[in-house]
């Protein structure tokens, strides 16, 4: 498994030890035009869960699958 399928685990388990470093790199992997965005807030360390929520839905928006 490579670590861009643990990062998306580990995201859709609501891991409360994710970056907002891990979070943009995720973001910037899969941009698309005309999908939703999400605002990550770097100042927060580790990410927020309303954030991680909001990162989920962008995720599944994409076309990932919470497994």
């Amino acid at each position: 498994m490579s670590k861009h399928d643990k990062l998306i685990q580990r995201i859709f388990k609501g891991s409360k030890d994710i970056t907002p470093d891990e979070a943009i790199k995720k973001k910037k992997k899969k941009k698309k035009p005309n999908r939703s965005s999400v605002t990550i807030v770097i100042t927060q360390n580790p990410v927020k869960p309303y954030m991680l929520e909001k990162l989920q839905e962008a995720l599944i928006n994409e076309g990932y699958q919470n497994e």
